[in-house]
């Protein structure tokens, strides 16, 4: 059987004594280091959702001036598109103004040439029966 004497005393007394030397050395200076990291790990936990948070403000705000910047680009290139085609349209209208100016002046001269020469060969027309009628009759008139 087992006898119970002062012995078992002195064993929990030493035992006692141990847990409140460990407790001191070892079992709070672990639990501090514990409560430390899971400390540091929630607040880089709320960091990181709180930088996500600014992250996807941040891509909402890049999406939005995006696609004002698309907007304003297609209004530039519209815009850009259009004086070309107006100045093409002024250019095309100058150079159909120049081509029928070339044109005009060319009927022009075709329409004193064709003077000119309708005036010679009516001047050659007078003198040609003359002349046949000299060359018949071998004599001048």
């Amino acid at each position: 059987m087992v006898d119970v004497n002062y012995t078992v005393l002195v064993q929990l007394a030493n035992f006692l004594v141990l847990i409140i030397i460990l407790n001191a050395i070892l079992l709070k200076p672990v639990l501090r280091h514990l409560k430390e990291r899971d400390d540091k790990i929630s607040s880089s936990h709320e960091e990181a959702k709180s930088n996500a948070g600014r992250a996807e403000s941040m891509l909402a705000e890049f999406e939005h001036e995006l696609g004002d910047a698309r907007m304003k680009a297609k209004q530039a290139y519209n815009k850009h598109q259009q004086e070309g085609v107006a100045e093409q349209r002024a250019k095309l209208a100058d150079a159909k103004a120049k081509s029928q100016g070339i044109v005009d002046k060319a009927m022009a001269e075709i329409a004193s040439d064709a003077a000119q020469a309708r005036g010679i060969l009516k001047s050659e027309m007078e003198k040609l029966p003359k002349d046949i009628a000299s060359k018949l009759l071998g004599r001048t008139l």
